[in-house]
């Protein structure tokens, strides 16, 4: 892939602040980064903006937003103030979509899911004020305990389709739906309504629940072929390169960042 057509997310040089991850960007021929809200604290948003505009790179995406499913009513407020400050950031940077990871099932999946519907309708019109899409991420079921009761592309897909909104899509992430036999066909339902795409590889054996992707090209996932079906959909965003990995982040952020590149290159 052409690295203009990419974006480099933070969390694949993680460790590194806002500036190096620009810079590593810039240097490279991204198109953009991705950012993870850690990067952004007692950063000026408006100041990093400025700096983003003038180097030509676009915000792909902040992460995160979401969590919605909550044992008890305080949290849930505390977690939508947050998401609130999180929609903030995404509109001050300019970014094109806020990552909703929906939030864990709490030992009720259905009441779970209900409470990720409900938030999402409740933060809609927040995010609507400020001109910020928000993307459903369906994650790796295996996550459904800790990070997401919706793990599956149809299951964002009907999520999406209910709260029928032009602001409410799906962020989508190879690592967490190559498994899944009707991806072709739920990336063509997604259509408009795919905001992002990002890429990591399925490397095995698994180490970590969170932290053992790999680069693409280093794992089995199709990763030409999924970035086809995305293009086929309509999809003509950034393409992000976002791993969570031990093994890269023991790497320097240079070292992360032109393995990612070398991966893209053979897709």
């Amino acid at each position: 892939m052409d690295l203009a057509r990419c974006s480099l997310n933070s969390v694949t040089v993680k460790g590194s602040g806002f500036t190096e991850v620009a810079d590593l960007a810039e240097m490279w021929g991204f198109g953009g980064v991705g950012l993870w809200r850690d990067v952004l604290e007692d950063l000026d948003l408006t100041a990093a903006a400025t700096r983003l505009r003038q180097s030509g790179l676009r915000v792909s995406s902040v992460c995160r937003g979401g969590m919605f499913p909550q044992p008890t009513a305080t949290l849930r407020r505390k977690t939508m103030d947050d998401n609130r400050v999180a929609v903030d950031q995404a509109h001050a940077l300019d970014a094109e979509c806020l990552y909703l990871v929906c939030g864990a099932a709490y030992g009720d999946l259905a009441g779970g899911r209900r409470q990720v519907s409900d938030g999402i309708a409740e933060l809609e019109p927040y995010a609507r004020a400020a001109g910020v899409r928000l993307a459903v991420e369906p994650m790796h079921p295996m996550m459904a305990s800790s990070r997401s009761v919706i793990t599956s592309l149809q299951e964002a897909n009907d999520l999406v389709e209910s709260i029928d909104s032009d602001l409410v899509g799906i962020g989508i992430d190879s690592y967490h739906v190559w498994w899944d036999a009707a991806l072709p066909e739920q990336i063509a339902r997604a259509g408009d309504k795919l905001f992002s795409v990002q890429l990591a590889d399925w490397v095995t054996p698994i180490h970590g629940e969170l932290s053992s992707r790999g680069m693409p090209g280093e794992g089995c996932i199709d990763m030409t072929g999924f970035v086809a079906e995305c293009e086929r959909a309509g999809y003509r965003g950034l393409v992000e390169v976002e791993v969570l990995s031990d093994r890269w982040w023991a790497e320097t952020a240079l070292a992360a960042t032109e393995a990612a590149t070398e991966g893209l290159a053979r897709i």
